[in-house]
């Protein structure tokens, strides 16, 4: 009977961890697809495979990395860029930038849980006082050291090969971010959005 009873209880536990990492996919999933889907009809930018089959001379793009964190520059045919000092996995880069909750639609301020640009900071601080009273993020250029693991997974992967001056914007999905932590407003299990401009880069 005790056998009995612990072989149940291994089935159960072990039908509970496949519903589970099956929710976990089917979650990630539905990310991936709502990033895609929002890059492709909002922002109109193809998948960077398909570039040079592209009737566009210089058709805007979005980069893929481990389908999970997806990258815009969206400056890329600035003339000259190719002479900016490339971002390298180990470099160190200043950066600023506004960071979002993701849900599928355009960011807005609604949705920033984290910048160090002082004018959004300020109308995040003037749009609801009370909610934002508490607000000490700095001012200051984030320095951000890739390598160490300091950043986000999908950050670190969408900035190298990045150039000194480019605006970015990165969509991860929670995989790629957060994971199932809650990081001070962020749910659990949340995509994230970056809108960065990176200012200085050193190797």
């Amino acid at each position: 009977m005790a056998m009995k009873r612990l072989i149940y209880a291994v089935m159960v536990a072990c039908a509970a961890l496949f519903c589970s990492c099956t929710d976990d996919v089917d979650m990630l999933t539905k990310q991936k697809d709502s990033i895609v889907k929002y890059l492709t009809s909002s922002r109109r930018l193809i998948d960077e495979q398909e570039v040079s089959s592209s009737l566009d001379e210089n058709p805007p793009f979005y980069t893929a990395f481990n389908n999970s964190s997806y990258r815009h520059i969206t400056n890329y045919y600035e003339q000259g860029r190719e002479e900016w000092m490339e971002v390298e996995p180990n470099s160190i880069i200043d950066i600023q930038f506004n960071a979002y909750i993701f849900s599928g639609s355009e960011p807005s301020l609604k949705d920033a849980y984290w910048s160090n640009i002082p004018e959004t900071i300020a109308a995040l601080e003037a749009n609801n006082k009370h909610q934002y009273d508490h607000l000490i993020w700095s001012q200051e250029p984030l320095t951000v050291r890739l390598g160490r693991g300091e950043v986000l997974e999908g950050l670190e992967a969408a900035l190298v090969g990045c150039r000194d001056q480019d605006s970015v914007q990165v969509y991860m999905t929670s995989q790629a971010a957060y994971g199932k932590h809650i990081i001070g407003s962020v749910p659990k299990n949340s995509s994230v959005a970056w809108y960065i401009k990176i200012l200085s880069v050193t190797r």
